[in-house]
């Protein structure tokens, strides 16, 4: 053996049995802010590299604090001296690898799990010894807290340079108290280590606060749904520290249901102040392109959540974990107490954040929330341990309150989270911890605010259903749409009828089945909540014909329709039982008999009536002879529209008011996306089979036409359709029935998990003017919108200068553009099993919600032995005499405010985006009124003016008004 040889042997041997003198890691972003494109192994890599060194293991056999060095130019190495690269030995200086091993230190590269890297470097530096002290609990948890310091330590370095700052470290104070600290741990002296240990983060936390002496602060959100773990949500209360939760009610009420001693230490928790939860709903839900009342119910449902199972707690943040984001959360939330808002979500979808760790959001009624806008850093993922300190530092320079908050699933997190909350528990070394309650409570208010459009929002739902496999990731939203109008129809009539009984303060029996079947509904259980909802459908209807026909009446058979939506209307509806007796008369303006049926279009007053005899022997009245319905060949007319069929395509060629000449409106059906057999897009046609006129009569027309879906190059039948083009007379409403049927089975597995958005069978709506605006119904208010997918249930209104052609929907809610002058409305995608679609068209509405309200809620029909009421054949229950104002629902109370008589509240929407007043009238005089929050406390009290109480409106303001009608 040469000399040489014999020294290295000699020096390594000495190194193996006095350990290493010095811990370092080699890194390529040191001292700069890590790229963002930085893989997640990578970062893993770098996290364990840095942190498994400070070891007390390690600590107590070297003569210093670990360092950490460029990898491209690291210092010379010493015998002894342990080196882990994070990257890789390809991006060290040329043979220095080689030159490290010569000289006796030892070279390691970087593993992701930290405890594995921690086990490697201590079997070759204590060779066969076992990793010291790995029995104890107690040992193993301080062992746990030397790692949580050294990315403290690391954290502060990085924090000083991204600050621009000196650093004014003590490193001397450190290292003193570190590794005392780590040859008390190998001694078994815990105490002393413990103490070592809250002295040397002591010292990190006076460097930091010579650079930034106030407080920063870091928030703990942790997320849970329906399918979260108990014994997660048990880890994560454990160590009571502060702890904020992202949950909606009926995901508590899940976990729960599964454990309930998770009911008691969330009690606990929340009781002694260290934990908070931020929610708002009831369920995660499509939040923005629900109905009013759905939105509604989802709140109300959780507050008597909250108030029920934790003592009155009541929810002081909204927040979700999926998207459900829109322009008038704010409102909604303030009308329930609601203060706060984290305006994020942590599954998809678009939405505007400013460039601040605190803003008021506000909606267009200028209602605001004080609102977290900081985008958090994800707890469960490697890249965030090492961006940490670089963000902290934007939001210490940037911010009037430095703020960074932190998102994990409940009871989980990365490692370096774990040793980001064991920090804390010694000293604020970055900020102080805390959750999003105590945060907005002791930060202050900000005084800039942001106003987001619809348009700044973009949902994630269909691509997410469409990813889920669901069946029905269109229709299901319109079967909602229909059940959630019927409910608020039927609660409306349940509660006029209660109010008109004669003890009106009396036990509700019917209101328990209709809140049964709206929780169905809002639960996501359709069709259970559609068959409750007929089991209570004919009682409700029975109990308000009586009162409205009353017990005197004239023994004349017929039947009541009942309008209970706020809009007047004239609407169509079945009544079968007078075929061949009844002609138009009153109320009743047209008729029509065809395949068995009797239809008639019916004059009805917003929250009223009309009574039509079973029999008529009236002739109709000049004006209803000499205009009316008409269809001649591939053209339909009525008062207010003028539809032109065309016979290639069998779509609409033209829709326009009577009298002009140019065309307003086209439509066809067509496919995105559609690829031939070798995968190259294929253009598709529409091509009529058939012309027929179902039915052709002065009270109404419908014509029905059919053909096929066929591929322009190959002449394949992709699929077949119908499309029924109807008009009443009277009703200002073109109404489309589209059917679906023999769809190429190829060309639906192709779509089954394609993208939604631009593979599909669409309906598509083309307009002349390439200059025309379009405005949406964002909650019943029509908003301008730029947007290429302008994501509406109800209208789109096509706008010119001098014309306004709306389009209604009936729940069918996702639309998009397709050049300057078409609109694609999509009907199948993904596994979409539905194939019937109704559409609308109607001009020249000033408040297009009126006329979507019309197109989806159905008038109830209830057959009576008698009529007509002592008060004649039609009337209203409510009247509001703006029509800008959206009346949404009547609601019976047997007590109202302060102890006074039963009334009625109604839940009121402004929607013309402008200040107004309008006189909210009832069917007798109003004693008192109020207006009153969603929680029903006291907002302001309302002048009354007889049979009338007057509401002043900001813009787009939701109001809920409470009427007293009857003495206690």
């Amino acid at each position: 053996m040469s000399m040489d040889e014999q020294a290295f042997e000699e020096s390594s041997q000495a190194a193996v049995a006095h350990a290493a003198s010095y811990l370092v890691a080699l890194v390529t972003h040191d001292g700069r802010e890590p790229a963002a494109t930085l893989d997640e192994a990578h970062a893993a890599c770098v996290w364990s590299a840095v942190t498994a060194l400070w070891h007390p293991a390690l600590l107590a056999r070297s003569q210093g604090l670990p360092r950490i060095e460029a990898v491209d130019s690291p210092s010379e190495p010493i015998a002894g001296e342990v080196r882990v690269v994070a990257e890789g030995p390809e991006f060290l200086p040329h043979d220095y690898q080689t030159r490290t091993e010569l000289i006796g230190a030892f070279m390691f590269s970087a593993l992701p799990r930290r405890d594995a890297m921690i086990a490697a470097i201590w079997a070759r530096v204590a060779g066969e010894a076992p990793l010291p002290r790995v029995e104890s609990d107690e040992a193993k948890r301080i062992a746990d807290d030397f790692l949580a310091l050294g990315a403290a330590r690391w954290w502060l370095r990085d924090l000083t340079v991204a600050m621009g700052h000196v650093d004014l470290l003590d490193h001397a104070a450190l290292a003193r108290e570190t590794l005392a600290g780590a040859r008390a741990w190998s001694e078994g002296d815990d105490g002393t280590a413990a103490n070592r240990l809250r002295a040397a983060f002591e010292v990190l936390t006076q460097a930091r606060e010579k650079f930034y002496p106030v407080d920063a602060y870091l928030l703990d959100l942790n997320l849970i749904d329906v399918a979260s773990d108990p014994a997660k949500l048990h880890a994560a209360l454990a160590p009571h520290q502060a702890i904020g939760f992202i949950a909606t009610a009926g995901a508590i009420e899940a976990l729960i249901d599964r454990d309930p001693t998770c009911e008691t230490a969330l009690k606990a928790a929340l009781t002694e102040g260290w934990a908070d939860i931020a929610g708002g709903s009831y369920a995660e839900t499509d939040e923005p392109l629900l109905p009013w009342t759905s939105i509604l119910w989802q709140f109300e449902r959780s507050e008597r959540f909250f108030n029920t199972r934790f003592d009155g707690k009541s929810i002081d943040i909204v927040a979700r974990r999926r998207f459900a984001l829109y322009p008038m959360l704010p409102q909604i939330a303030k009308r329930f107490g609601i203060r706060f808002a984290l305006p994020t979500a942590f599954d998809d979808g678009r939405f505007p954040l400013p460039n601040a760790a605190k803003r008021l959001w506000e909606s267009p009624d200028s209602t605001s929330l004080e609102a977290l806008t900081s985008v958090p850093l994800a707890a469960n993922a490697a890249l965030p341990a090492l961006t940490l300190p670089w963000r902290l530092a934007a939001t210490m320079k940037d911010d009037h309150v430095a703020t960074l908050p932190f998102v994990r699933w409940v009871g989980e997190g990365d490692e370096w989270y774990a040793d980001l909350r064991r920090a804390h528990g010694y000293s604020p070394v970055l900020g102080r911890m805390t959750h999003i309650g105590d945060y907005f409570h002791m930060t202050d208010r900000p005084f800039e605010s942001f106003r987001p459009a619809s348009d700044d929002f973009k949902t994630p739902y269909l691509a997410q259903a469409t990813a889920r496999g669901d069946v029905d990731p269109i229709s299901r939203r319109v079967a909602h749409a229909a059940a959630r109008a019927r409910i608020d129809a039927l609660g409306t009539a349940n509660s006029i009828a209660h109010a008109l009984s004669t003890h009106p303060a009396a036990e509700n029996p019917h209101a328990a089945q209709l809140n049964a079947a709206e929780e169905l509904l809002e639960t996501d259980r359709i069709e259970p909540a559609k068959a409750a909802l007929d089991s209570v459908s004919s009682a409700i209807g029975t109990d308000l014909a009586a009162a409205v026909i009353g017990a005197h009446a004239a023994r004349t058979p017929g039947y009541l329709v009942l309008n209970m939506t706020g809009v007047a209307r004239r609407a169509v509806v079945e009544l079968n039982e007078s075929a061949g007796s009844l002609s138009p008369a009153g109320p009743l303006l047209a008729v029509v008999e065809h395949d068995a049926k009797v239809e008639g279009v019916v004059e009805l007053p917003a929250f009223g009536f009309a009574w039509i005899p079973r029999a008529t022997a009236s002739e109709p009245t000049q004006t209803a002879k000499s205009s009316g319905a008409s269809a001649s060949k591939n053209v339909l007319r009525n008062q207010s529209i003028e539809v032109e069929i065309d016979e290639t395509t069998g779509g609409i060629r033209a829709v326009r008011a009577p009298g002009e000449e140019s065309p307003r409106l086209a439509q066809q059906l067509a496919l995105l996306g559609f690829a031939d057999a070798l995968g190259q897009e294929s253009r598709v046609r529409m091509e009529m089979t058939s012309l027929d006129h179902v039915f052709t009569t002065h009270g109404g027309c419908r014509v029905k036409t059919a053909g096929r879906l066929i591929e322009a190059a190959g002449g394949k039948s992709i699929a077949s359709f119908t499309q029924e083009f109807t008009l009443w007379s009277g009703r200002p409403i073109l109404e489309i029935d589209v059917r679906i049927s023999e769809v190429d089975a190829e060309w639906l597995r192709a779509i089954a998990r394609g993208d939604a958005w631009s593979r599909a069978l669409v309906c598509r709506w083309a307009w002349p003017d390439s200059g025309s605006q379009l405005r949406r119904t964002c909650q019943l208010a029509p908003e301008h919108t730029e947007a290429e997918r302008p994501e509406t249930a109800d209208a789109i209104d096509i706008s010119t200068r001098s014309q306004r052609t709306a389009l209604l929907f009936g729940g069918l809610a996702h639309h998009r553009r397709h050049g300057s002058r078409m609109l694609d409305t999509i009907l199948i995608a993904g596994r979409e099993e539905c194939r019937h679609f109704r559409f609308g068209v109607a001009l020249d509405l000033e408040y297009p919600h009126q006329a979507a309200v019309d197109f989806s809620a159905a008038p109830l029909v209830v057959p009576t032995s008698s009529g007509p009421p002592a008060g004649g054949p039609s009337g209203w229950f409510f009247h509001v005499d703006h029509k800008g104002t959206a009346a949404l629902r009547a609601s019976f109370r047997e007590r109202t405010g302060e102890g006074r008589g039963w009334g009625v509240v109604l839940d009121l929407i402004e929607t013309a985006g402008r200040p107004s007043r309008c006189r909210v009238r009832a069917f007798k005089p109003v004693l008192w009124a109020r207006q009153v929050d969603f929680r029903g406390h006291h907002v302001v009290d309302l002048p009354v003016d007889g049979d009338a109480a007057l509401v002043d409106f900001t813009p787009r303001e939701v109001a809920r008004v409470e009427l007293t009608l009857g003495e206690a």
